[in-house]
């Protein structure tokens, strides 16, 4: 079966539509099991960034609402030192940009946003469902999103509010434009691929794995003609303007959260790690699956070119995605595999596909059809089965009780809690009347990474002469089972006896552990110059 010229594909070009839109809806009711398996969308923040990105959409929405038309700078480091958890130039804008307009119409929760993060989160079924279209027919489109949705890392994209699945949406929509643009060369569509390419830069670093996508594709299908196009050129150009600027301004922002040095230790470190993660999530069926789509496509590229196009297209994504990660030492994490997943599924999908369809006897048919759909869907169904329900730490109920006494509140208990604290303070502060300050950064030395760990102060006595300087007022700490998780999280918890009262203990929901809500002893004022002093990180855009 070949893939139809676009003038024969034309009168189907509808129906194929609508079979693609209909697949949607099976990764939204995906994401809604997740929710209730894990109970992500009442639990809050809970991961290190989940926290960051919320807080970023809610400033520029707020920016927007308040003080639009002054510096932004300035208003962004005023926000931090009230709030120091803002992050834009550790991360590009326009993930943050796109959303703050929900946040004007929308409450600011973590509910309405992992709302949001349930339709966005199910976006790369979209591309999932084009590229079988285009490969197997629309009715190949429900499957594979199905295979894909019950993915461990498309689940744990439901559960956390991370960028991942944006950029993994937005890479299938460029590798899509980039096809049309190799079938048919023309402004509009290499405009179109330049854009989506940097739209998905402008929301995740990662987003440079477009880059390594077009020469892949020509050196699988062999179409050396396209380098010959100017327009292939010309796109380059206009894409590199719309990232360039942005990254030549945040360059050291980024580079402090790289993990690694570059080298080839880490390169095939990362890329035994990656392989892993894509075998992990999709399990040696449906690894045989991919092989055997990219052998027989491979071998019938000759008589089906157009199919080979597609199935190359796919190939040329996970390598990209692999290729990134293993050069760019920035960190080694499963999420950062969520752009090859869709397109290892299409493959997946196209290989079983060839299998079923090798089988002359129906019954066999079946039967083949739908044990490779239980191998299939047998690892998500075991990763859901075996998660824990996602930690609730109250630090919501904490802010909530700490709105009511203005001044300085120092939270301490893991860059997780100490974010989920910050933002839910800052929501419920539209005039910048209280300050708070991360016990890790106060008490401890250490990178945006959280690596090269050190104590600043001595004992729990020139810890609690610091909170004295300071005026703080109160202080939140979150510990779980095993209680302080850090050397400063115990000098700050020895000292509050004498100068603090408790005034709440919330159980976390999910986890074990508990919230604990100090309030000092005596009067206190908090003193802003000195908490203003310390400062903003040091590569930080003035």
């Amino acid at each position: 079966m070949g893939v139809e010229t676009e003038t024969e594909r034309r009168p189907g070009r509808m129906r194929d539509g609508l079979a693609v839109a209909a697949a949607y809806p099976v990764a939204l009711a995906a994401g809604l099991l997740v929710w209730w398996v894990t109970g992500a969308a009442g639990a809050g923040f809970s991961g290190a960034d989940e926290s960051a990105h919320f807080l970023n959409s809610y400033f520029v929405a707020f920016y927007g609402q308040t003080a639009f038309g002054e510096n932004p700078l300035a208003f962004a480091t005023e926000f931090y030192l009230h709030y120091p958890k803002i992050s834009i130039g550790h991360w590009p804008p326009a993930y943050y940009g796109l959303v703050a307009p929900f946040f004007l119409v929308a409450p600011p929760t973590p509910a309405a946003a992992f709302a949001l993060n349930l339709f966005v989160s199910a976006l790369p079924a979209l591309g999932v469902a084009a590229l079988l279209a285009k490969l197997d027919g629309r009715r190949a489109a429900p499957a594979g999103v199905l295979v894909w949705a019950l993915t461990p890392l498309a689940l744990e994209g439901q559960a956390f509010l991370m960028l991942d699945q944006a950029l993994a949406a937005c890479a299938v929509a460029a590798t899509i434009a980039w096809l049309a643009f190799a079938e048919r060369q023309s402004w509009p569509r290499i405009i179109l691929f330049a854009g989506l390419a940097a739209l998905a830069i402008l929301i995740k670093g990662n987003g440079w794995l477009l880059v390594f996508v077009p020469p892949l594709h020509i050196l699988l299908t062999g179409r050396w003609r396209l380098l010959a196009s100017p327009l292939l050129y010309a796109g380059a150009a206009f894409g590199g303007l719309l990232v360039t600027p942005w990254y030549l301004a945040t360059a050291g922002i980024a580079a402090d959260g790289f993990n690694y040095e570059m080298g080839l230790g880490y390169a095939w470190k990362a890329l035994a790690f990656n392989a892993g993660i894509m075998f992990d999530n999709v399990g040696p069926i449906g690894f045989a699956f991919a092989g055997t789509a990219v052998l027989a496509e491979y071998r019938d590229r000759r008589a089906t070119p157009g199919r080979w196009t597609v199935a190359a297209a796919c190939i040329a994504l996970i390598l990209a995605t692999l290729a990134l990660q293993s050069l760019v030492p920035v960190d080694i994490a499963d999420r950062y595999m969520a752009p090859a997943l869709p397109p290892l599924v299409v493959l997946i999908l196209v290989g079983a596909a060839r299998m079923v369809k090798a089988i002359a006897r129906p019954r066999l048919k079946w039967a083949a059809a739908s044990v490779a759909c239980v191998a299939l869907l047998l690892p998500g169904t075991l990763h859901l089965a075996a998660r824990a329900p996602k930690a609730d730490l109250r630090l919501e109920q904490a802010a909530a009780i700490a709105t009511r006494h203005p001044g300085a509140w120092l939270i301490d208990g893991g860059s997780g809690a100490e974010g989920a604290f910050i933002a839910a303070m800052a929501v419920r502060d539209s005039r910048l009347e209280h300050y708070t300050v991360r016990g890790s950064k106060l008490l401890a030395h250490s990178d945006f990474m959280g690596s090269d760990y050190r104590l600043k102060f001595a004992d729990a006595a020139a810890v609690a002469g610091e909170l004295a300087r300071l005026g703080v007022g109160g202080i939140v700490l979150a510990e779980g089972e095993g209680g302080a998780a850090f050397a400063h999280s115990g000098q700050l918890k020895a000292g509050l006896e004498r100068d603090y009262r408790l005034a709440a203990v919330l159980r976390h929901r999910g986890r074990p552990g508990t919230t604990s809500i100090y309030r000092s002893a005596r009067p206190i004022v908090a003193d802003a110059q000195a908490i203003r002093a310390l400062g903003l990180p040091d590569k930080a855009p003035r």
